[in-house]
């Protein structure tokens, strides 16, 4: 919810500041820099986290801090040479340097914590907690710093330095435990190796989400990323808040999909139901107010985002059906290999139709673009859900009882 949440604070502000042309600019370095942070950040929350808990002795959870260390060091190396590949090859960075290489070195730091250690040894609060004040120091800071167009690098420098203060404390507290190891080559390999499924797993949903701004921006102005990217921070955040309920009952699905396939099936429809009740509620709302919520939270300079807007809106049912049926259901039963096929279908359409439309439609083209892929995924789920007789709606009421 922070990362929904916690840039709201500081939308009506920046957008206002900043103006159109300088907001995309703003939202296409962050969309890049995000796929820095999906690299360093890679997966190890899950495999890491997991091998610190299975650990046996002291030892061997120092042998993976360091195996982890010296991986998100390789991976750092990938994002820098991608980073400046960004920088000679796309006009609009080659143009601004430093917010492309500001931008790109805070997201790579806040992917820096070592947030796995901390789930490891199930200190989870306190790593969210790191995280969560830095952000909010750095949203402090922009109403202090951020003054005009120009400021816009201010805005990753201050999160750069939340991110590196949050990085000093996190490593302090895990190294003041357990011994410092130098990272060795060959078991940060294998760490990688070892992660590789569940970094493709984690990052495709979030690249087809949060990739968008990036790829507008190759193909319309940074005004018309700055109208796209007004409506898609306050469409996702309003999305956002379907999340906590899915991720809350996944581990209850999860469990229930082993000891009661009824009674998970049951809870899966119930879910169904009120997220979609709660999806098309906000899309209703979204699409008759688009106006009015565009003006409100943006400004009046941000009128041509009412469109991509009301568009955008239309993905909030499909998103709670994607939530319920996709992360609560299909992850529950052990076909994450299918859902993650179904994401990838989805990015590569995504990229497809933006490539088609942006040019000639720009921000709306690239509104549509996201929506006919987002419903390419609900169709995907449903397919998969249909051929192996899994889909909660179809399935027998005696199901429920079983």
């Amino acid at each position: 919810m922070a990362f929904y949440v916690i840039p709201l604070v500081t939308v009506p502000y920046l957008s206002r500041v900043l103006g159109p042309s300088s907001w995309g600019l703003l939202a296409m370095a962050q969309a890049f820099a995000m796929y820095g942070a999906l690299i360093v950040d890679y997966g190890f929350i899950f495999s890491a986290s997991r091998q610190i808990v299975t650990s046996s002795s002291r030892t061997e959870i120092e042998n993976v801090i360091a195996d982890v260390q010296g991986a998100k060091l390789l991976l750092a190396g990938i994002v820098a040479i991608g980073a400046f590949l960004a920088y000679r090859f796309v006009p609009l960075f080659r143009e601004h340097p430093l917010l492309l290489s500001v931008a790109v070195a805070s997201e790579v730091f806040k992917a820096a914590l070592p947030t796995f250690y901390f789930f490891g040894i199930q200190r989870v609060a306190f790593a969210s907690m790191l995280d969560i004040v830095s952000r909010l120091a750095a949203a402090a800071g922009i109403f202090v710093f951020v003054r005009q167009p120009a400021d816009g690098w201010k805005v990753f420098g201050l999160n750069l330095i939340g991110a590196l203060i949050a990085l000093a404390i996190g490593s302090s507290v895990m190294y003041s435990r357990y011994s410092f190891l130098w990272p060795r080559l060959r078991g940060s390999w294998k760490m990688l190796r070892q992660t590789g499924a569940m970094f493709l797993f984690r990052s495709a949903n979030h690249i087809y989400s949060l990739s968008n701004a990036f790829v507008l921006g190759l193909f319309a102005s940074p005004r018309d990323v700055g109208y796209y990217a007004g409506a898609e921070k306050i469409n996702s955040a309003a999305i956002g808040l379907l999340s906590p309920l899915s991720t809350a009952l996944y581990p209850r699905s999860a469990a229930l999909a082993k000891e009661s396939f009824g009674k998970a099936l049951q809870l899966t429809r119930v879910s169904l139901f009120l997220m979609l009740g709660v999806g098309t509620g906000l899309m209703l709302l979204m699409w008759f107010a688009s106006g009015f919520i565009v003006q409100l939270i943006l400004g009046p300079k941000y009128q041509a985002s009412a469109i991509p807007f009301s568009i955008l809106s239309l993905r909030a049912p499909m998103a709670a059906w994607t939530n319920v049926l996709g992360f609560q259901w299909l992850l529950a039963l052990g076909l994450e290999t299918a859902f993650q096929r179904i994401i990838v279908v989805a990015i590569a359409l995504n990229l497809s139709l933006a490539a088609v439309l942006a040019p000639r439609f720009t921000s709306t083209g690239m509104a549509w673009a996201v929506v006919a892929s987002q419903t390419a995924v609900v169709i995907g789920i449903y397919f998969v859900l249909q051929r192996r007789k899994l889909n909660p709606l179809a399935m027998p009421s005696k199901a429920v009882h079983a």
